[in-house]
């Protein structure tokens, strides 16, 4: 494993994804922008594959896809900074698009913090997923991480 520093080489290409639900089976999805953030990952050698093929994707395609951090198998947030953006989205089979508009706009116009009224809601945090758009800066923490060592593609 090697370890890492990842950052975005962009501002504002960090998103986190918190997944709450009820009893009802009402879910809603909180998408947090982060103007940056900082994580570290001790990377096996397929990771750093992903990362570099990503990498390469993103500045071939002139794309900014995003890169599931937390999908890695061995990772910590050091920090964010400066949110951008609070996005609520409410998913329920059996609602209306204006029952779940309804209880949107009722997260955001609370005067409590999203988190606390979904908390006395009867909403449970269950899953949590963070994101990097676009390339991502990898900066050894430790020794010096050689591209040409890695492991080749399998696709």
């Amino acid at each position: 494993m090697t370890r890492v520093k990842l950052e975005p080489t962009y501002k504002k290409s960090v998103v986190e994804i918190e997944f709450f639900k009820d009893d009802n089976n009402t879910w809603v999805h909180v998408e947090t922008g982060w103007r940056w953030g900082v994580f570290y990952a001790n990377l096996t050698d397929e990771e750093m594959v992903e990362l570099y093929d990503h990498n390469r994707y993103c500045e071939e395609n002139n794309s900014h896809d995003d890169f599931e951090i937390s999908g890695l198998s061995d990772w910590e947030i050091d920090h964010t900074w400066d949110g951008c953006w609070m996005d609520f989205r409410v998913w329920n089979n059996n609602w209306t698009e204006e029952q779940r508009e309804e209880l949107r706009e009722e997260i955001e116009n609370s005067d409590l913090d999203y988190f606390s009224w979904l908390e006395e809601h009867g909403f449970d945090s269950q899953d949590m997923e963070t994101y990097i758009c676009g390339q991502i800066s990898i900066e050894p923490d430790g020794e010096e991480i050689d591209e040409n060592t890695l492991p080749k593609e399998t696709s």
